[in-house]
């Protein structure tokens, strides 16, 4: 195939357009999606002492080339693509210079997909977050948060429990995760029971009305994705900032509660 040969498919495929600069607000989205440094090399993209998005340390790169050569064309056209076309935000991703260079001149169809994947996980990873924006907490729920972080031995061992094996939540490669659960539950969970009970009724708390709250969180979450430690760690993080806690190890077993009460999560079934 010939460059004109090319560019006269091109001018016939509806993803094909021509070249837009990102706004002001798109390079501050791009730079957040990737958590400000290249998902490739782990380079940091915006210095904190930046005022401006684009005093550059990065480039908007097309994932999906704009303009392929023959050689890309040929190796990508029958691959998956993301966006309506290839100006649109999920065919683009912030990277560092040299990995753009490399991405643009020197693309595999191994590296293709890897940067692929990348954004897709991007992608997932905001839907998440922005799913539980309008979504609301108990406010007591930070008492329980708050003190967790300061428990001693003594705290956990005036209650009894016998404990519950996690339901049949997890599959055989989500090993860590059920670890992870699994301690907090049997570390944690009478306290936090005995917690929420005696706060139930309490300062217009209710216990029914936070286990509603955590699961349509869950549900909304796993409209979006089936991958339960993100959904877990999205989940970790909506508390954190609801409760303005700055104990991660506390909102996890508060999470890992809900988990064993049934409202995240649902049951493998055979």
């Amino acid at each position: 195939m010939t460059k004109e040969e090319l560019n006269l498919i091109i001018e016939k495929e509806p993803y094909h357009k021509e070249r837009e600069n990102p706004s002001d607000s798109d390079l501050r989205l791009y730079l957040r999606e990737v958590n400000y440094h290249c998902p490739l090399c782990g380079k940091e993209l915006q210095l904190r002492k930046q005022k401006k998005a684009n005093q550059k340390l990065f480039q908007i790169a097309h994932i999906y080339p704009n303009s392929p050569t023959v050689e890309q064309y040929n190796m990508l056209h029958n691959l998956e693509r993301l966006g309506i076309d290839c100006e649109n935000f999920e065919n683009k991703i912030a990277l560092c210079i040299n990995c753009h260079q490399t991405q643009d001149y020197h693309t595999t169809v191994d590296d293709y997909i890897h940067l692929l994947n990348i954004k897709k996980r991007c992608l997932t990873q905001t839907a998440l977050h922005d799913a539980t924006n309008t979504l609301g907490l108990e406010t007591e729920i930070d008492k329980v948060v708050s003190k967790l972080s300061t428990l001693s031995d003594s705290d956990l061992t005036e209650l009894n429990y016998e404990p519950v094996p996690i339901a049949n939540k997890f599959t055989n490669q989500e090993i860590l995760l059920k670890s992870k659960v699994t301690n907090y539950v049997l570390t944690f969970y009478p306290y936090i029971r005995e917690s929420f009970r005696k706060l139930d009724g309490k300062n217009g708390f209710h216990l029914q009305v936070l286990s509603e709250q955590m699961r349509s969180c869950f549900i909304k979450m796993d409209s979006i994705s089936q991958d339960k430690t993100l959904v877990f760690s999205k989940i970790v993080e909506w508390i954190m900032h609801k409760t303005q806690s700055n104990s991660l190890e506390s909102c996890e077993a508060v999470v890992s509660f809900f988990v064993q009460n049934c409202e995240v999560f649902h049951e493998i079934t055979e």
